[in-house]
Parts: structure tokens; sequence; C-alpha cells
């Protein structure tokens, strides 16, 4: 049995290899004709694109982990049926169970492997990724700051605070402009409750301006809309503010506690930081996925019928997920519900399928 299991690694470690280099080779092809035409404004140019693609490995690599492990199942699989290597561990009393243990436990080394990257390596190259792109590519400013959660930033004579920012629904809630004199004492305060970019231009509800004259009297004024207080775009915040998919377990927990202090709504969050922990299990389900589709090919010779059945399965799984977590963000679903349902669903599937096997 322990060459057996030796065999069974090796060989699916090796194709995992092969899978994981044309999965990430994709992708990167895709990202370099999307900037192609940056590639040929200078050599600059053509060095910060390259370190932009180059920083986007560890997420390609964790993203396209589950899916490289499956096709790679799935291909020693039916190579082990096409040389009747499987009829051979049938009649020796080899069960199912037996041939899935190996990959039992390499899934649980990639579940490891996949939930270090996204806690340590994925938030480091994600953030200096999107700072070259937004920065140095791009060319946006990047005169933001973040101190205590808040986002700070300096305009003139005008010194901004925003106290949230949702970098998915470009929304601000709670903004703060503060207009100096020329003695940089406060003249002018603007508070604004809520703003949503739309059209090109913010467009602010609940604001309340304060002015201050040299005899300390303050007069104050309440509006029920505002537009363009401020006239930076979304992306210029996004410099500095995270997606929650960029950032790690830990961030984004102390993110949710924060915005919970606050007083702000943070299920949508729940949900992507359920899913940090759900998603490298996917590695796990994708072994009951590969016994169940692969070992039904009894009869067939053909090893791009496990490709082609392992990209099958990898992309209903990411359609059943990306809807589930569609349904969390707009609360349908409670978070964590949301966050675990295509893994319940497929797990599930598979056990049956394991199960209903004529062997």
């Amino acid at each position: 049995m322990k060459k057996l299991n030796r065999y069974l690694l090796s060989s699916a470690i090796k194709y995992l290899l092969i899978a994981q280099m044309a999965g990430i080779s994709m992708f990167l092809v895709i990202e370099f004709f999307q900037h192609t035409d940056r590639f040929t404004e200078s050599m600059q140019a053509f060095t910060m694109v390259t370190l932009y693609i180059l920083l986007l490995l560890p997420y390609y690599f964790n993203l396209i982990l589950p899916l490289a492990f499956l096709v790679s199942m799935l291909i020693v699989l039916i190579l082990m049926i096409r040389g009747n290597e499987m009829i051979v561990a049938r009649t020796s009393g080899i069960s199912t169970l037996s041939l899935m243990k190996p990959f039992l436990g390499f899934s649980l080394v990639l579940i490891l492997l996949s939930f270090l990257l996204a806690e340590w390596i994925v938030p480091l190259s994600a953030n200096a990724s999107n700072y070259i792109y937004q920065v140095k590519i791009r060319g946006e400013e990047s005169h933001i700051f973040i101190k205590n959660d808040r986002i700070w930033f300096k305009r003139d004579n005008k010194i901004c605070n925003i106290d949230y920012f949702d970098t998915k629904k470009d929304i601000i809630k709670g903004l703060t402009v503060l207009e100096l004199g020329e003695d940089f004492a406060v003249v002018k305060r603007t508070d604004a409750r809520q703003g949503i970019w739309k059209d090109g231009t913010w467009h602010f509800t609940g604001v309340a301006v304060r002015t201050f004259d040299q005899d300390g009297h303050i007069a104050k004024e309440e509006y029920p809309r505002i537009s363009n207080i401020i006239t930076e775009q979304p992306s210029v915040f996004k410099i500095v503010e995270r997606n929650p998919e960029e950032m790690s377990y830990r961030e984004l927990s102390r993110y949710i506690s924060r915005l919970r202090e606050d007083g702000h709504d943070v299920r949508r969050y729940l949900v992507d930081l359920y899913n940090k922990v759900a998603f490298p299990f996917i590695n796990l389900i994708m072994v009951f996925a590969a016994f169940s589709v692969g070992l039904r090919y009894a009869k067939t010779r053909h090893v791009s019928k496990g490709i082609f059945s392992g990209i099958l399965v990898g992309a209903l799984y990411w359609f059943f997920h990306s809807v589930s977590l569609s349904l969390g963000y707009s609360e349908i679903f409670p978070p964590l519900f949301s966050a675990w349902f295509s893994n319940l669903l497929f797990i599930a599937s598979g056990v049956i399928g394991i199960v209903t096997l004529r062997t």
C-alpha cells in the first residue's frame, strides 16, 4: 500500500504542477494583452507592467490550485483505468476509500498552503500590485493616507477625512472637510452623512455646513443634497483602501470590529471573512469530486475527458459559489451559510456519487 500511495501522490503532484503552470500561464497571457499598450510606452513602463504581472502570481497560484488538483487527480484515475491498473487494484481488494486516502492527506497539505498564501503572501503582493497599477502605471496621485483606519487627504487649503469607504459600491460614509484660512485657522467645516459616486460625480446627502468668523461666531446650515464636495475619483481612494479580498483574515477581522464599533453594517464583510476560511477547503472537496466523476469513466481511454470533466466541475463550483456569495452580499443568505453553501453542496454530491459507484 505504501508503494501504491507514493505512486499515486507522485503522479498527482506531477500533473498538478503541469496544470498549475498551464493555468497561471493562461492568466498571465490575458494580463499581458490587457496591458499591451503600456508595454510599448517606455522601458520604465515595460518594467512596471512586468513587475505588476509578476506580483499577481501568488493570487493566481492560490486561485487555480483547487482546479489544478482536481484535473491532476482525474488524469491519474483515467490513466489507471486505461492501463488496467484500476482492475488490478480492485481484484487485489483495494477499496475506493483506500485509493482516496493519499489524496485526502495531500489535500490537507494544500489546505494549509492555501490558507498561508491567503493570510501572508497574497495580501502583500496584491497591495503592491495595486499600488504599482494605480500609481506607477496609471499615474494616479498617491496623496491619500490612512490613520486609525480612516482616510485622510489634503487639497489646497482643505483637509478631508473619510470615516468609511466601500470599495465595492463606491460609497462614502462619514465625510468631514475642514477649510483653513491664511492663518491656518478653521473657517469652514462641512460634514456629510453619505456620498454615492454616480455619473462621474459625488452626490452627498445629510450635509451640514458650519462657518466660523473671526469673532468666534458659528453659523450652521443644513442641506438634504450637495454634489462635488470633493472631486477625487473612487480609484484614488482604492490605492490605500484595500478590497476585503486583498486583506488577510486577521486584517479583515480587525476592520469588521472597527466598523461594528462605529455602527456600520458589516454583513457583506462577514461573507468575505467566512469565505477566507471556506475557500482553502475546496481542495478537500475536489478529492470527492474527482473520485465521484473519474471512476465513472470505466471504459474511457481519453485523458482529455478527464481534463474537460475537471474544468466543467470547477466551472460549476465557481458558478454556485459566486451565486451563493452574491446572495450573501444581498443579505438573502446568512454570511456563514453563503460562504460554505457550495462546499457543503459539492461534498454531499461527491459522497453520494462515490457511494453509488459500482465496484
